[in-house]
């Protein structure tokens, strides 16, 4: 008997009946006795094990395949990159003005502008085929003079939703205006065709805006004593049948507000999310859920706009506080907090991080300044989170991970805690910043595209985005999504776009 002492170690023992001869002339490479008894039994586990890992590795391709699927269709994101990206065609101006697209980059919808008037036609973003092309009927909102006084026109458009496919709703605002205010004329239309399915006009003073499958219009109504209250109407945008209507109390009108010798004009607004409806006029804001149902006066004080952000929050801002920032946060359960900041416009936004709001700072109503700050607050409460300066441009947020330009790279954060994930240099400020979902996709102004993968930031494809062209076009001067592709402009007016 053999005992073992101090330290038990592993030891294999050989079946005496497998002994013979034979074993002691064998080659060191052959298999232990234990395996080749079992051998039934480990070529078995080794199966089970080898389509566990298979099963293991298509449930992790099919949820890749589920997330890239969801985030086609959120507004902003990119269709897939090739490796290396390529130029789809090339871009003229003539191709008019981008006024709707469709996330998912099968039509593209653009504004062609002429001497008093403008065409709508639609595209395919990858060809720049036309496919359609309507004219924008401006008869109800020309002035006086009628197109001899060449009015200038603007086009803007939204999309809803429809048991039948999308729905585009475009207006145009016609200058110079009639005597009696403006009229603003309504195209509704299927984007896929052309076909057009109604073309309603607004009375003077009368907003617009589109939530979900409804077309929303807000009417005001004034009485002897100075007061106003505002009628919102939710139909149906191509048959016009009413959906919802809601009324706001009456309020004293305020036209213009005076702060020593500066005048600021009050401006009525109406603005929607997915899921909510701002008023704003005369000191007041109201809001309302997409489907009609008030949610209430949100009104902070009596001069000033509100803005909906992100998570079920909104800003309010007093008219007098230009100079400093101080304005109001309430959140989505009614608390105020006092903000310097305004709601950050988002490139993209997948919807994750539904607890945090992001902020930030503008020089000015409705521009960035050069080097910004991004501010993340708790939807509920509204406390800081985290605060990151330096930053350019608009961010990204997708799968509870904001990314954002700061100085001469592109940073990933935690959007809860802040917490950085990464940080790549791309050796000069980025002019765009994008996501086709698996990589943050950034584009600088000596024409370099970089693919940087999403979860560390490493350099996945690299390419000039201006190789094919014949002649050098310079820098570039403009990038931005395109129906799902990138349109990238250069400072000779030619552009590209590039899939």
């Amino acid at each position: 008997m053999t005992v073992a002492h101090a330290h038990l170690a592993p030891v294999e023992l050989d079946d005496p009946t497998d002994a013979g001869p034979a074993d002691a002339g064998a080659p060191s490479g052959r298999l232990p006795a234990w395996v080749r008894r079992h051998a039934g039994w480990v070529a078995g586990a080794s199966a089970v094990l080898v389509l566990t890992l298979v099963g293991v590795q298509s449930s992790l391709d099919e949820r890749e395949r589920e997330r890239l699927a969801y985030l086609a269709d959120v507004p902003g994101v990119l269709s897939p990159l090739h490796d290396p990206p390529a130029a789809l065609r090339t871009w003229t101006p003539s191709a008019g003005a981008l006024v709707a697209q469709d996330p998912t980059g099968h039509w593209a919808i653009g504004a062609r502008y002429h001497l008093g008037g403008v065409d709508l036609r639609g595209t395919d973003p990858d060809t720049g085929d036309v496919l359609w092309s309507v004219p924008f009927s401006l008869d109800a909102a020309l002035p006086p003079g009628g197109r001899s006084e060449f009015p200038s026109v603007w086009v803007r458009c939204t999309t809803t939703t429809s048991p039948d496919g999308p729905r585009a709703v475009c207006a145009a605002e016609v200058s110079p205006a009639r005597a009696d205010g403006a009229v603003t004329p309504l195209l509704v239309l299927d984007p896929a065709s052309g076909r057009t399915l109604a073309t309603p006009s607004l009375e003077a003073g009368a907003l617009w805006s589109a939530t979900g499958s409804y077309l929303v219009v807000a009417r005001p109504h004034r009485d002897a004593a100075g007061a106003v209250r505002w009628i919102l109407s939710a139909t149906d945008p191509a048959t016009g049948a009413l959906r919802w209507q809601r009324r706001t109390p009456w309020v004293p009108e305020v036209h213009e507000v005076r702060f020593g010798d500066q005048v600021i004009r009050s401006q009525s607004d109406l603005t929607s999310d997915d899921d909510r409806v701002l008023l704003t006029d005369s000191g007041h804001a109201w809001l309302f859920s997409a489907d009609g149902e008030p949610r209430g006066d949100v009104t902070v004080q009596t001069d000033g706009w509100a803005e909906l952000a992100r998570s079920g929050a909104l800003v309010w801002t007093p008219w007098q506080t230009f100079a400093v920032p101080a304005g109001v946060l309430v959140t989505r359960d009614g608390t105020r907090v006092a903000v310097g900041e305004r709601p950050a416009r988002l490139a993209v936004d997948d919807g994750s991080a539904r607890d945090v709001v992001l902020l930030s700072e503008r020089s000015a109503r409705g521009e960035a300044p050069q080097d910004g700050t991004l501010v993340g607050r708790d939807a509920t409460s509204g406390e800081e989170l985290w605060r990151l300066t330096g930053t350019t441009g608009e961010p990204l947020l997708v799968d509870g991970v904001v990314h954002v330009a700061q100085g001469d790279g592109v940073r990933a954060v935690d959007a809860r805690t802040g917490e950085s994930r990464w940080l790549a240099h791309v050796g000069a400020p980025p002019v765009y910043l994008g996501t086709d979902g698996s990589l943050v996709v950034v584009v600088t102004a000596d024409r370099t595209l970089r693919g940087l993968r999403r979860a560390d930031g490493q350099l996945a494809t690299v390419a000039d985005v201006a190789r094919h062209l014949a002649l050098d076009p310079g820098g570039v001067d403009q990038v931005s999504e395109y129906a799902g592709r990138l349109l990238v402009r250069f400072r000779d007016g030619t552009g590209i776009v590039v899939g």
